[in-house]
């Protein structure tokens, strides 16, 4: 599940939308009158957001803070925009000064606080991935960063301590491109309010077109973002040029005083209070009705987008704004949603990282509590004394400077691969190294070079690249963390191994556009048809069932792939798969620069939970292979597992890098067990 960070707020004062408003000026200011219930709506945002991050059971939509605050951004961006081009006064210089100033000292006191943390408390591969995400939040292009992440071997959401920067990187760029369309724009006499419906309805398309198919791309892209801020620009542009969002309606005739009787008055105090009792129930219902496994953001989004716009338009005597949004708490809320927002995630992620799983209620509660205390003590030691203009181009050289020197530093410590020789990691190392990917990506694009493999979904391992392969290992990451220790054993046999990696490698299966199983196909045909081939071995993750039609099918279909194999001449060895955890098997290795980390789990699960797991695929399993008795099982649960428990370690070895792939040295653990099998059955 990937969590849904919202946008970082912006401090700069609202403008006022209220047709009552007195400006000696057809323009509203370009900084124009204090909303206190801004800060409210900032302040629902942030609390929703830090609610749903901390116990997202009760309150499952509250995401959807993202939305409310790409919606205020627009407002209070585009009501500084509009009226300073349109009055001359806007200058560019100032403008992003102002931003440096504002998101800056804040970013890095959290930027920095994450990096000191991580070196005492984070393992190399950890701390190497923690050092790409702060040079991709500085950079403020962490959204394409997490998108680019996005992928087979991608680690949980939960462990990322800066996956929250996505949507402020989406902001930033908004702040970078917008002001320059709309002076370009104004300078060639093209209205702003058009650019901002044409910009939005595509947006808003885009978003509409690819939140199924594409939902990575979708969620993180500012192409399909940005219809959300601009529905707050385009706020901003009636509120400055004071236009009315309704159009009363009038009825026919006339009152006593001969005057012409209003039916109803959009403008009115009474279409107020209703556009923000509207608003307000628009985000009540996005909160209670989103969910993070829906696609996002889609239609859905459109609650909170146009209930927070309601809420804004109606204005800050309105009923909801004035009684709800404006009260002393929820306003002091506001002026900490910011930093609020900027520290909450990391505490509740570092907390996950050293529990190694959910942390308890107790913890996330006082993680929650040192978020509120650090926004505070941001807000007022670090925020306000930088936020003023005064001595302003001495703090964003200064702030500029630091940031580019935290940057350095991040750079270091991804250069260096999480620097392993830290003192605070030497006591485990050898077991740290069981947790990292070991990849050979100069074997693998020789690989796809001889092969012609062209694409990210063609992906192909060849143990020596100039000679013809012998054996074939084929199927998902549960055949790739087979590869070392198979290979060793080949290589030892004087056999060529060849890894292709799919999804489910067996014939006839859908593909439901997945880019990995539309592949399967091709490397089925290698398997079958490539000469010299005399061994195809098969591992999945995918776990068989004959309960319904989607199991039966692919029971045949991996009927069907084993019979034609054993018809092409091939010896087929099928991979009986390892047990899920259901711990992280981190939390088998102490942390020992944390004082309050332990070895939190006994590293072993109940042998009766891997048993109950996996009663319908045993089950399924054995009556596929009673056609195949020629077919040979490689178990690599049995090794793991007595009658009491299945271990993530053994001896001294992690077997696990995760709860379901075997480590570097697991692989060769399991290579060793796979030699010791192919020899007892070569002197049979």
């Amino acid at each position: 599940m990937t969590p849904r960070p919202f946008s970082p707020p912006d401090a700069a004062p609202a403008a006022n939308a209220s047709n009552s408003a007195t400006l000696s000026s057809p323009l509203a200011a370009a900084h124009p009158a204090y909303r206190a219930d801004i800060d409210g709506l900032r302040a629902l945002a942030v609390l929703a957001v830090v609610l749903y991050h901390a116990f997202p059971a009760r309150l499952p939509g509250g995401f959807a803070g993202v939305d409310i605050f790409f919606v205020i951004s627009g407002f209070l961006i585009g009501s500084i925009l509009i009226a300073g081009i349109e009055q001359g006064s806007f200058r560019f210089s100032d403008f992003y000064a102002r931003r440096v100033r504002r998101i800056f000292p804040a970013l890095l006191l959290v930027l920095g606080a994450s990096m000191l943390f991580g070196w005492f408390g984070l393992f190399p591969d950890e701390y190497k991935m923690l050092g790409q995400h702060v040079l991709a939040g500085a950079g403020f292009v962490s959204n394409f960063f997490l998108w680019s992440e996005v992928g087979y071997f991608d680690t949980a959401a939960e462990t990322k301590p800066l996956l929250h920067l996505w949507s402020l990187g989406i902001e930033e760029q908004f702040y970078i491109v917008w002001p320059v369309l709309m002076w370009c724009a104004w300078r060639r006499g093209v209205s702003v309010l058009k650019l901002a419906l044409v910009v939005l309805v595509l947006s808003f398309a885009v978003n509409l077109a690819g939140v199924h198919k594409f939902s990575s791309a979708t969620f993180y892209s500012p192409a399909s973002r940005v219809w959300e801020m601009l529905f707050g620009t385009v706020l901003a542009y009636l509120s400055v040029h004071r236009i009315k969002l309704f159009v009363g309606a009038r009825q026919p005739g006339h009152d006593g005083a001969g005057e012409r009787t209003t039916l109803f008055d959009a403008g009115s105090a009474r279409a107020r209070d209703v556009a923000s009792v509207a608003g307000m129930l628009l985000l009540v219902a996005a909160l209670a009705l989103l969910r993070a496994d829906r696609h996002f953001p889609g239609g859905w989004a459109l609650l909170p987008v146009l209930g927070a716009t309601l809420l804004i338009a109606a204005g800050p005597q309105a009923l909801c704004n004035r009684l709800l949004l404006s009260n002393r708490v929820a306003v002091w809320f506001g002026l900490i949603s910011y930093p609020l927002y900027l520290w909450h995630w990391p505490l509740l992620s570092f907390a996950r990282i050293v529990e190694s799983g959910l942390p308890s209620a107790r913890v996330r509660v006082c993680a929650v509590l040192a978020a509120v205390l650090l926004a505070w003590l941001t807000y007022r030691l670090v925020e306000r004394p930088l936020r003023g203009a005064s001595g302003g181009r001495i703090k964003v050289m200064v702030l500029s400077g630091a940031m580019l020197a935290l940057v350095a530093v991040a750079a270091g410590i991804v250069a260096g691969k999480g620097w392993p020789q830290r003192a605070s990691m030497a006591v485990n190392a050898l077991q740290q190294k069981d947790l990292v990917i070991v990849e050979d990506k100069a074997n693998a694009a020789a690989c796809k070079q001889r092969y012609g493999f062209d694409s990210l979904y063609e992906y192909c391992l060849l143990d020596q690249p100039a000679r013809d392969p012998t054996v074939l290992l084929i199927g998902d990451s549960h055949a790739y963390h087979l590869v070392a220790g198979m290979t060793r054993y080949y290589r030892a046999q004087r056999e060529n191994l060849w890894f292709l990696g799919t999804r489910v490698p067996f014939l006839g299966l859908p593909d439901g556009d997945d880019p990995y199983q539309k592949a399967t196909p091709m490397m089925l045909k290698l398997a079958l048809e490539t000469p010299g081939i005399k061994t195809v071995i098969v591992s999945t993750a995918v776990k068989l069932h004959g309960e319904n039609a989607d199991g039966q099918s692919v029971m045949a279909a991996m009927r069907e792939t084993v019979k034609q194999l054993l018809a092409a001449g091939r010896e087929v060895i099928l991979v009986y798969d390892l047990p899920m955890l259901d711990f992280d098997p981190r939390g088998c290795l102490r942390r020992p620069g944390v004082a309050s980390s332990s070895t939190n789990v006994e590293c072993a699960m109940p042998r009766a939970t891997f048993d109950k797991n996996i009663a319908a695929h045993k089950q399924a399993w054995d009556a596929v292979l009673k056609d195949f008795p020629q077919v040979q099982v490689f178990d690599t649960a049995a090794p793991l597992c007595d009658a009491a428990r299945c271990h993530a370690m053994i001896g001294t070895t992690l077997m696990y890098r995760d709860q379901h792939h075997f480590s570097y040295r697991g692989d060769l653990y399991m290579g060793e067990l796979f030699a010791r099998q192919q020899q007892a059955r070569q002197r049979q």
